[in-house]
Formats: structure tokens, sequence, C-alpha cells
């Protein structure tokens, strides 16, 4: 007996119909997830686009509600198909292959430190805070950085901008 059949049979239409819908809300209303930054390079080589790299920490309040206002935004998630979201944080204290180096945890006093990667690619102004932006192109060239939260305007802005510089390209 076919499939649909048994789905009749057993009244199930009902349900696998409100399930498959509802997968497709869940699909469009899905939330934002970045790239693993290690992953980030095999992606490149896949497909080459821009990157947009949030750099934070765990500690970071800033950092967290930059991330929620990501995770929710319809607009990002919409532009995504145009670059890579990666995030990269500041504190990992895993070694990380970056464009044929490898950047190590900079411990500083008992409990801090550093990765050298985020210091490589966010410094900004001669410092490095919590979150910046990182705007790579697809060789991986930092063309542009930006220190703290960026609004949804702000964000569709930069994002927008990324599009277009690209396309230009």
């Amino acid at each position: 007996m076919g499939i649909l059949k048994l789905l009749v049979r057993f009244r199930a239409v009902p349900i696998v119909l409100s399930v498959l819908g509802g997968m497709c809300i869940s699909h469009a209303d899905a939330q934002v997830r970045p790239l693993e930054f290690r992953n980030l390079q095999d992606s490149l080589v896949i497909e080459p686009r821009p990157v947009l790299l949030l750099i934070t920490t765990d500690w970071c309040v800033y950092c967290r509600m930059q991330k929620f206002h990501i995770h929710k935004n319809k607009q990002f998630a919409k532009n995504r198909s145009h670059f890579y979201y990666a995030e990269l944080d500041a504190e990992d204290r895993d070694p990380i292959q970056f464009k044929g180096r490898s950047y190590r945890y900079l411990p500083g006093s008992e409990s801090s430190g550093v990765h050298e990667l985020a210091v490589a690619l966010g410094r900004h102004n001669g410092s490095l805070s919590y979150p910046t932006w990182v705007v790579l192109d697809r060789d991986l060239r930092v063309i542009y950085r930006h220190s703290g939260v960026l609004n949804r305007k702000e964000l569709a802005l930069m994002t927008e901008s990324l599009i277009k510089w690209d396309q230009e390209k």
C-alpha cells in the first residue's frame, strides 16, 4: 500500500500537512547561524564570497546583544547568500590556521588573554574592542573594520554595501 493511501486511511494527512507547513515556517523564520571560523577557508575554496566576521568574547554583554539582533534579523538572513558570516571568539584557546599561518592564544594575566588572530584581524586604531566587525574580501584581506555594536539600519547598510562592492569587483 502506498504512503499516501496509508496516510489517508489513518487520517494522518492533516497531521503531515501541519508538520510540513511547520517545517516551512520554521525554515523561513530560521535563526542566522554563523559559519565555523575554522571552516571558512574551505568554504571559500568551494564558493568564493566576501566575509563578514564578528569578533566577540563570552563575557561581553554588547557582543551577546549584537548576536541576538543578528540571529533574529530576517534581512541579514536574506542577504547572507552573498557573503559568509562567521564569528571568532577572541579568547579561543585553540590554535587556528589562517592563510598558511598558525595563530594561538596569548595568555595575559592568570584569567585573561587574547587570541593572536583576533588581534591581527580586529585591531582598530591600535586597540581591540568587542564586538568588532571585520569585512574580508574573497582573498581574506581586511577591507573594513568597525568597533562596536551595529543597529539594524547600520547592519543593513554594511551588508548592502558589501554586496554592492563585491558585485562591482
